[in-house]
């Protein structure tokens, strides 16, 4: 199960109504002094997990049960949050769904089973949920394969003529999502293209990698990892008019499915960051600036009741773009109080952001202060980027951290 400081760390990540719902679960499933619970609030008032302390405090866990104990904790901790959020994430849902065919085929019936499936099936092709849509489909194959349900006939020759059309689309899929994935990594290895050599091997690397495809035959999803593999190649290659155009086309994806935006917010949040830079490297501040308001407000949203994970990514995408934002209008000034946030947020680690993003932050933050003329705090936040030097990330921002370094030590 969990590795315990993730156990940790979940209980501290948990909304009061989610510490709520694991307490009643515990009720339900008998005594609310289970010694799983008595860990459970013993991490949650400590924030911590030190087993001297926690022989201490509960005597009826003893040394021997303790990693017993942990795994039960983790395990109905997960149970918990799945039941809490089942009905807010459609996967979840349709999941879940997927386990009760299960069951009833273990239970012998079959029917019930056929029609659970299909219920999953249709969720699946609704919300492009491929894979799982390939799995219902499977278990139907064998369910109408061993046993007679009377729909055999005409069934079986649609059930092999969708499996085929499945496997067809994930395979384009894969074959995308994985372009897509190469191409972050390169960037996070290279940064951008810096001669035509260098732009004539992304050429060769990007189409030596993109699959044969019919726009027409692409899902939800196939499309979006098509327009971030053309985000990703244009951004390196700085060209910037092609990056906008493709950035364009993933946010307009959401108004060709609109059904997307909540299972897929975290995509729609990346989306407005790539048009948000796009325009930022363009300096077209006034579109940049409404585009701008437009990340903001889907904090204010409350109806999107953003996950952990997507509210990180949002704080991030908005100190990105609100340091672009101070640069574009030059708003150095004004800047002091955000960027004094962005200092506490990353000496407090909010978020789990990487070591790119605070390398990159970094950086940024040295470039304000250089813009303000404090020229020690910038060489401050300079060597922060040189201290923590990754030889293969970055390499890029390295560079230029070294060149203002030496520009800044010049002008004192």
């Amino acid at each position: 199960m969990l590795k315990i400081a993730d156990v940790v760390t979940l209980i501290t990540k948990m909304s009061k109504s989610e510490k709520r719902n694991f307490k009643l679960l515990a009720q339900k499933t008998g005594s609310k002094d289970k010694l799983y619970v008595q860990l459970f609030d013993f991490i949650e008032k400590s924030k911590n997990y030190d087993v001297a302390l926690i022989l201490k405090s509960i005597p009826s866990i003893k040394k021997s049960q303790l990693s017993n104990v942990k795994a039960m904790l983790s395990k109905q901790i997960l149970r918990s949050l799945i039941d809490v959020h089942k009905e807010e994430y459609i996967e979840l849902k349709a999941r879940e769904k997927f386990n009760f065919a299960k069951v009833l085929y273990t239970m012998g019936l079959y029917r019930a089973s056929l029609d659970m499936l299909d219920v999953v099936i249709k969720m699946a092709e609704e919300y492009h949920m491929k894979p799982l849509g390939f799995m219902a489909i499977n278990f139907e194959k064998l369910i109408e394969s061993q046993h007679v349900t009377k729909s055999m006939s005409p069934r079986a020759y649609k059930l092999a003529t969708t499996s085929d059309n499945i496997v067809n689309q994930l395979s384009v899929a894969n074959e995308l999502s994985n372009l897509a994935l190469l191409l972050y990594a390169r960037y996070l290895e290279n940064g951008y293209v810096k001669n035509e050599e260098e732009y004539k091997q992304l050429h060769q690397y990007f189409h030596s990698l993109l699959p044969i495809y019919d726009i027409n035959d692409l899902g939800f999803y196939e499309k979006l990892n098509l327009y971030q593999s053309f985000v990703w190649f244009y951004y390196m290659a700085q060209n910037f008019v092609s990056y906008y155009k493709y950035s364009i086309k993933w946010i307009l994806l959401f108004e060709e499915y609109p059904m997307m935006m909540r299972p897929a917010t975290i995509h729609y949040i990346k989306g407005l960051n790539n048009v948000l830079t796009a325009l930022f490297m363009a300096q077209k501040q006034e579109m940049f600036n409404d585009v701008y308001i437009k990340l903001n407000e889907i904090s204010i949203d409350k109806s999107k009741n953003l996950s952990v994970n997507e509210k990180a990514q949002l704080s991030l995408f908005k100190y990105i773009h609100g340091l672009n934002h101070i640069f574009i209008g030059a708003n150095y000034q004004s800047g002091y109080s955000f960027i004094e946030n962005l200092e506490m947020t990353i000496a407090k680690q909010t978020y789990p952001w990487d070591v790119s993003r605070i390398m990159v932050f970094n950086y940024k933050i040295a470039c304000f202060y250089f813009g303000i003329g404090d020229l020690s705090t910038t060489i401050s936040y300079l060597n922060k980027v040189e201290n923590s030097f990754q030889p293969r990330l970055k390499v890029d921002i390295q560079c230029f951290a070294r060149v203002l370094n030496l520009i800044a030590h010049y002008d004192l």
